[in-house]
């Protein structure tokens, strides 16, 4: 465990599988009446390290003679390498499990949590599947929730919290307030912890140091993540951010600055393809393989989440319009490009 700010610890539980499950920040707001935001993986292992960081940091209180005790636990949202801990957090530590509305609609049980990965035709992320194709897409999805989440990150559901909050709300910690604030984009359920008094933010998945936050249907919304990015860059006296993942953002106002110049280009460089093939039309993995020629196909696989999104804005703005022939679809510039 490392304190990042006084009274509040930072405990990082090991990543594996690359991209499938990063190394995660679970942060401890120490103190009398103290909070967890985030909680990270709920197998033996990463629970097992969590008790054992958390008794480290209650043996620097102790020393100090200064009361401690870690009351609640809430994550930011509702991704299995957020919210897989809360279940055997609570069973050791006795604490309460606040989440909100949204949080206890997707994590009550396993057919809701499937459920939330079912949106519009951006859920296949345009990938016409129909029939046999679909009916096994949607089987090897179930595999790999009941199998690959459940053994890999110990995912554990919620259907008993022992607190609903509102998504936009005040949370008292050891005495001192901190706003809860709604920020979607990143997922639906998205919240952030903020206090202005120290100018600290923690921002879950939403702003991270060195890469950009993952994005893809169907819970993100590029629309969204603009509109809490820009909330997040107007808090008065924001110093200092404590991600997800990675290493803590001491630059928050340039960092954000750099994000969204990125989705900026990002958008403008699909429309520019999109104008360039505007006889034949594109597909999102024609426009994959314009941008990423030379990567490998998993991590072109996740790219293809930011540009189906991206196509899905512009499609909602009338920027794009979309034609299905034999079973592949394609984009067109409309009028307003």
């Amino acid at each position: 465990m490392k304190e990042v700010y006084p009274g509040i610890f930072l405990v990082r539980e090991k990543g594996s599988f690359g991209n499938f499950k990063p190394t995660e920040n679970i942060y401890v707001i120490a103190g009398e009446d103290g909070l967890v935001f985030d909680a990270g993986f709920g197998n033996k292992k990463a629970i097992k390290h969590f008790l054992k960081e958390l008794e480290q940091i209650e043996n620097v209180f102790n020393q100090k003679n200064t009361p401690f005790s870690i009351t609640r636990i809430i994550p930011s949202h509702c991704h299995p390498d957020h919210f897989s801990g809360l279940q055997q957090i609570r069973k050791k530590k006795g604490v309460k499990i606040l989440l909100t509305e949204r949080m206890v609609e997707i994590i009550k049980d396993k057919k809701s949590f499937m459920q939330s990965f079912n949106a519009d035709g951006y859920t296949d992320y345009l990938i016409v599947k129909k029939g046999v194709k679909r009916k096994f897409r949607d089987f090897i999805l179930k595999l790999f929730t009941s199998f690959f989440y459940k053994l890999i990150y110990g995912l554990s559901y919620i259907n008993d919290p022992d607190e609903i909050i509102e998504e936009d709300s005040i949370i008292e910690i050891n005495g001192e307030s901190w706003n809860l604030s709604y920020t979607p984009g990143h997922a639906i359920d998205h919240v952030s912890l903020y206090n202005e008094e120290k100018g600290i933010l923690l921002s879950g998945d939403n702003i991270l140091k060195s890469i950009t936050t993952w994005l893809g249907p169907p819970n993100c919304d590029i629309k969204e993540y603009i509109g809490s990015l820009d909330y997040i860059h107007s808090l008065p006296n924001l110093k200092v951010i404590l991600p997800a993942h990675g290493e803590l953002v001491e630059n928050p106002k340039e960092r954000i600055e750099e994000i969204l110049k990125h989705r900026e280009n990002r958008t403008k460089l699909v429309i520019k393809i999109v104008q360039e093939h505007s006889k034949i039309g594109v597909s999102p993995s024609d426009i994959i393989q314009i941008i990423y020629p030379n990567e490998k196909r998993m991590l072109r696989e996740i790219a293809r989440g930011w540009i189906c999104l991206t196509l899905k804005m512009l499609e909602q703005s009338n920027h794009v319009r979309r034609i299905e022939e034999d079973n592949i679809i394609k984009f067109f510039p409309s009028d307003k490009i």
